[in-house]
């Protein structure tokens, strides 16, 4: 396994830690890019990056990131990966590019947790690929959770600290013709408050579209990392719905006389 640490400088001075991890025999087609949820700085020495939960990642080329919160501000655990985005969110586009076009790869599953989730959930849709969010209890909107008045309000007005916009708001988008973007989110059982206040205005939002899934794991568990098998058996379930999702919309596209797809019918049609 090689192991690759890198960073990011923003002209303010904050830093975006990331680690990059290439097996010697690359058996996933798809780039992972993981986000990190809450961080106890007591607990954890930066740069923090998510843990790896399924069996085959040993086989994937691996994209994690670390927070900026935590290298400047050592009493805040949860930052939604807000600070410095102005600058480095196209930095993390382009090394997803790179990595993708360097090993061949022909997608991205964007993994979080929480306001990991969040993160993954934004970047993947505004990255611009067809690709997959896998999110585990992603927030919707962060002004709402108690930990924001602890964590980040006290740097919301640090210079380049971007505005933690809703998440309805950031997928709008989502289900544009031509997209074959697919969500699949989890939930734990005895996480009621996230479930509601959280992730179901998403679904709401996304009005049952085929390209999104929520589950809710029979785990007996609440807020947290879910377990090891159900994150397997779940990501392994995901990544098939998001591959015969991109074939059907591919076949839609290619399908599709050329003057219908620029808007226009040609030749006659019935009124």
């Amino acid at each position: 396994m090689n192991i690759q640490r890198g960073s990011f400088q923003h002209s303010k001075g904050y830093v975006l830690e990331y680690e990059v991890t290439e097996p010697e025999t690359v058996t996933s087609p798809y780039l992972h890019v993981l986000f990190h949820g809450f961080s106890r700085i007591e607990k954890h020495v930066p740069p923090v990056f998510a843990r790896k939960q399924w069996t085959a990642s040993d086989g994937a080329v691996c994209l994690s990131f670390s927070d900026p919160i935590h290298q400047f501000a050592q009493d805040s655990c949860c930052g939604w990966f807000l600070l410095g985005e102005d600058e480095f969110a196209p930095r993390m586009y382009a090394l997803r590019a790179d990595i993708l076009r360097r090993h061949g790869l022909s997608g991205t599953v964007w993994h979080g947790l929480s306001s990991g989730g969040y993160a993954a959930l934004k970047h993947c849709m505004r990255a611009g690929g067809d690709d997959l969010a896998f999110v585990v209890a992603p927030h919707n909107d962060p002004l709402v959770l108690p930990q924001w008045k602890r964590e980040a309000e006290p740097y919301a007005h640090v210079p380049g600290m971007a505005v933690p916009e809703t998440m309805t708001d950031i997928i709008r988008d989502w289900t544009a013709p031509g997209s074959g973007r697919c969500l699949h989110a989890l939930i734990s059982e005895n996480d009621s408050y996230f479930a509601v206040k959280h992730l179901q205005p998403i679904m709401r939002m996304l009005r049952g579209h085929e390209s999104a899934r929520a589950v809710m794991l029979r785990d007996g568990r609440g807020h947290g990392f879910i377990k090891d098998t159900d994150y397997d058996s779940q990501l392994r379930s995901a990544i098939g719905r998001w591959e015969a999702y991109r074939e059907r919309r591919s076949t839609v596209v290619l399908s599709t006389p050329h003057d219908v797809r620029n808007g226009s019918l040609g030749g006659e049609r019935n009124v």
